[in-house]
Formats: structure tokens, sequence, C-alpha cells
């Protein structure tokens, strides 16, 4: 059986409503979109106390079994890495 395709915003409504029913949910977690209210977003940023990515990568798994995205975010929730210290110190 073929999943059901849901657009972006509708992708990101599904993850909050999982998420808050997910056993370690905590007040303050939420997913966005960027840019927000776009019909084409680039990425999704998950908020929240410590450990809220563990939870919102788990709760993407399972939605994106149960249906499609179109036009698709992309999957990555790792923090980008820090930009390299100045090689330069003070002395």
């Amino acid at each position: 059986m073929d999943k059901p395709t849901v657009s972006p915003r509708r992708f990101v409504e599904i993850l909050n409503e999982r998420l808050t029913r997910h056993p370690l949910y905590r007040e303050g977690m939420h997913v966005y979109a960027i840019p927000p209210h776009s019909e084409h977003p680039h990425s999704l940023v998950c908020v929240g106390p410590r450990g809220t990515e563990c939870v919102c990568t788990t709760i993407e798994a399972i939605v994106r079994g149960e249906c499609d995205v179109f036009p698709d975010i992309a999957r990555d929730w790792r923090p980008r890495p820090n930009p390299p210290a100045h090689e330069h110190r003070a002395r």
C-alpha cells in the first residue's frame, strides 16, 4: 500500500502532535521548519531542553515511515559544527 503524501507544513504539524505524546516529551520541545511557513523549507529545527534532538529523530523516523513529504525536507538534526577557532591568540 502506498503511503500518503503530505506537505512540509502538515509534516511539521504531525511531528509536533506526535512529539507531545512521546514518553520522553518535556515542556518546551517543538519542531520548526526553516524558513517558517514556507511551502519549500530547507531544514527542520527541533528546540527544547537537553535530549530534544534524540526524541525528534525518533518521531521523525516513525512519521516518515507512515507518510512521504513533498517537497521533501532535509533529515539532518545534527548541530552545525562550530567555526574553527581563530588561529591567532592574544598574548
